[in-house]
């Protein structure tokens, strides 16, 4: 009798755990399957990267609050980390009235069909015109800004606006997103003058949609012993499971692990619409 798949069908696949799987197969194993709780870190660079991605998480509540419309002047005032501070008051001039004001949102998740299996997005802002334009803007603290290159290709990217267009149909509650009408704009706090825009197009929808619906595919059908540890050390330096993996990680090279800076919101699988086909 044949052991049963670790992953089963509709599982909810995000671009965090895709993200993961790719820099580290043993990663994704432990977190998203075997859902191990993460040890101690052995010295502080984990812990002063946890202390970088709370800053974040801050900075993402602040800007969803006040897209509701709540009074956040004796919040942020109150607040004695002066690097949120400065974050804040750069966000402030980001203009958002360039953006398309059909239907603005913020913290939007999603749930799309993938396979057999489920892909999660949860959007930072969202703004479409029906029938218009549709952008997607993602707020990064990262303390290096990446080439657009390196944008335009990391799994983020490739998720959200795969996401957006197939699930077009329900934020416009009507016509469907044309790709070429579909963008990201990602906007940097440190490099608050420098944003970041990747136009999307039929062809790379197309694209991005087989080959998500195969790297999910190449997951789920992988026995527990092939999900192996990485190559790159370098990638370790900042994983809180690396003890488990009795590892010595490579020095940190700024720059290098700057994907893992994603903030992984649990999931509220209660607050999302699933597309239906």
């Amino acid at each position: 009798m044949s052991d049963p798949p670790l992953i089963e069908p509709t599982f909810l696949f995000s671009q965090h755990s895709l993200n993961t799987y790719l820099r580290c197969p043993r990663r994704f194993l432990l977190k998203y399957i075997d859902r191990q709780p993460w040890p101690m870190p052995e010295d502080e660079e984990p812990r002063a990267y946890e202390e970088h991605l709370r800053r974040g998480r801050v900075l993402h509540q602040w800007l969803a609050r006040a897209h509701l419309g709540l009074e956040m002047e004796a919040i942020v005032a109150a607040c004695d980390d002066a690097l949120l501070q400065k974050w804040w008051q750069a966000a402030q001039k980001f203009d958002r009235e360039e953006l398309p004001s059909g239907l603005r949102e913020a913290e939007l998740p999603v749930v799309v069909p993938l396979g057999d299996y489920r892909l999660y997005a949860r959007y930072d802002y969202l703004a479409l015109d029906p029938e218009g334009e549709a952008v997607i803007v993602d707020w990064k603290t990262l303390e290096v800004r990446p080439s657009l290159d390196i944008l335009r290709t990391r799994v983020q990217t490739r998720v959200y606006l795969y996401t957006l267009v197939a699930a077009g149909h329900v934020f416009t509650e009507g016509p469907s997103i044309r790709p070429e009408r579909a963008s990201m704009l990602y906007w940097f706090a440190n490099f608050p003058d420098e944003p970041a825009t990747i136009r999307y197009s039929s062809q790379a929808y197309q694209r991005d949609g087989q080959a998500l619906r195969r790297l999910v595919a190449e997951i789920a059908s992988l026995p527990r012993e092939a999900f192996a540890m990485t190559g790159d050390t370098r990638l370790c330096g900042r994983c809180n499971y690396r003890s488990l993996c009795e590892r010595d990680a490579s020095p940190v090279v700024p720059g290098v692990d700057w994907l893992d800076e994603d903030v992984d919101f649990s999931l509220e699988l209660d607050e999302v619409q699933e597309v239906e086909y």
